[in-house]
């Protein structure tokens, strides 16, 4: 590694970029234990990953995510951001053709499914994803092979995989893979020495407590309003809330949020993305709340505005899914009243 990385001292951080044993959740049943895991864990910025654990904030998925920021003609940034921890290690990966390794469905499970669905098929059902153990009781073949080309929810579609290895990963999954089996797809297998690497990530790991809130203190998401012309921030505030932890008076817990905002030339931000399935209506001056809704399902997308009839429209996809929370397969669009 460099010896030296640049640090940036303007303008300041959106979102933190430091825990300690002190920054445990408040909410956690389980904080001694969590205590522990931080002093135990490596920690700071521009950590390489090792065999033990490392603590990474921002996690994975941000600070900043894909949603991106929204920016009016002011010159003023609008971004949200996750305020979450993530667990990182590495493990040892097993080498192609060795005589102790897997079977070929087993190199392709850890090839395409073991990051995020773990080496014991468990999956992580509070980030949505999906144990796969017994798999064969909840799911016929041909819906496993049309996951695997497809993608669904969370997880992307593997298109390129040839069919003959399809076949063997469901096997594998099945736990009807036998010897020879694989004979067919050996070929196409990807187990060439050229792409061997000794270690590979032991699969993507959010930093929780025993009930699967954030471990560290809150707030968990924020949204922030950056001038470009000079760097200051002009607000911060909380987004998003759980409101089984902070009930309505208390200080809102922020979410976790994927999705940006839209800023509105009537002096509003519009922006679903958390957790909780809201979206709501800031005023791009002050961050004030103006306006929020509960939504069918999770609005994690960027809402769209456009004009027709004369009128102004908002509208956000509410797929859900993510994160754990229900489904859902709708578009809502929201205008005031004709007239307004």
């Amino acid at each position: 590694t460099a010896p030296t990385q640049p640090v940036p001292e303007w303008p300041e951080p959106f979102a933190r970029q430091t825990v300690t044993p002190d920054d445990v959740s408040p909410y956690a049943g389980n904080r001694a234990e969590l205590r522990a895991e931080i002093e135990r864990a490596h920690r700071g910025a521009f950590q390489p990953f090792g065999k033990d654990d490392t603590i990474l904030f921002p996690g994975f998925d941000g600070g900043a995510e894909w949603g991106g920021p929204a920016v009016d003609p002011d010159g003023i940034l609008y971004v949200n951001a996750n305020e979450m921890a993530w667990v990182a290690r590495l493990k040892d990966a097993v080498r192609p053709n060795s005589a102790d390794g897997p079977g070929l469905g087993g190199r392709l499970y850890a090839t395409y499914c073991v990051t995020c669905h773990g080496p014991e098929r468990r999956g992580n059902p509070a980030s949505g994803i999906p144990s796969l153990v017994d798999l064969g009781r909840r799911k016929t073949r041909d819906e496993v092979v049309r996951v695997i080309v497809t993608g669904k929810d969370r997880m992307p579609g593997f298109p390129t995989v040839p069919e003959a290895q399809r076949q063997v990963l469901v096997d594998f999954l099945f736990g009807t893979e036998t010897v020879g089996s694989g004979a067919a797809a050996v070929a196409a297998a990807p187990d060439s020495d050229r792409n061997y690497a000794p270690y590979e990530l032991d699969g993507y790991v959010r930093f929780v407590d025993r009930k699967g809130y954030p471990a560290i203190r809150p707030p968990w998401g924020s949204l922030t309003a950056i001038n470009l012309n000079t760097g200051a921030r002009v607000w911060q505030i909380t987004l998003g809330n759980f409101r089984e932890l902070s009930p309505a008076g208390n200080p809102p817990t922020g979410t976790e949020n994927y999705g940006g905002p839209v800023a509105t030339a009537g002096g509003l931000l519009f922006i679903a993305a958390t957790k909780d399935g809201m979206l709501r209506a800031f005023d791009r001056a002050t961050g004030r709340l103006r306006w929020e809704t509960e939504l069918p399902a999770g609005g994690f997308a960027t809402p769209s505005t456009y004009l027709a009839g004369g009128r102004q429209y908002v509208v956000v996809a509410c797929g859900g899914a993510k994160l754990g929370t229900k489904p859902g397969d709708s578009y809502v669009a929201f205008a005031l009243p004709p007239g307004q």
